[in-house]
């Protein structure tokens, strides 16, 4: 919902909560006697419209408040994971500029060595522990950026075909 109808939903609700809590005090609460209409609607009515609207602003608030992003009107987008290639720029230039510090390192060392290592001489050639070269290479696995294959107590990692051949985006 936008921030508008958000404003408006609230104000309405509290506005009748305030009306049903005045009406239920002035027609004598609980089975008191009214003296406001002659008696003519029960109190529990009043409580009533005073507990409902007052539930209906309670969720809205809390609704705005846990998802501050929805009321702004416009979905927030995510940059693109996707480098676009520029003209004359290789696949693997255009990757390398999308990736952080410590992906970049693991992908240069693949290059450096031919595009095939094991991940165990990749974690001393990049300097990084055993688990966050695994989380690294983990997630550069997932985006199709290199391949692993189980080699003996490691992986032998390799780079994607289409990062290999640096003339496959002049060709297109």
């Amino acid at each position: 919902m936008q921030a508008k109808a958000l404003t408006v939903i609230l104000a309405v609700s509290l506005f009748l909560s305030i009306v049903g809590l005045f009406f239920f005090v002035y027609e004598g609460g609980f089975g008191g006697r009214g003296h406001g209409l002659g008696g003519q609607i029960p109190g529990s009515i009043w409580l009533l419209l005073f507990v409902v609207p007052l539930l209906v602003f309670a969720g809205v608030l809390g609704y705005a408040l846990v998802f501050p992003e929805l009321g702004k009107g416009e979905p927030r987008l995510e940059p693109s994971s996707v480098p676009v290639v520029e003209k004359g720029e290789s696949a693997l230039d255009a990757v390398l500029r999308v990736l952080n510090e410590d992906e970049r390192k693991a992908i240069e060392a693949l290059v450096a060595e031919g595009g095939t290592m094991l991940q165990k001489d990749i974690r001393w050639k990049t300097g990084l522990s055993r688990v966050k070269a695994h989380r690294i290479l983990f997630r550069l696995a997932k985006r199709g950026i290199v391949s692993a294959e189980k080699h003996y107590n490691t992986n032998k990692i390799t780079l994607a075909d289409w990062l290999k051949n640096k003339n496959v985006m002049k060709d297109h």
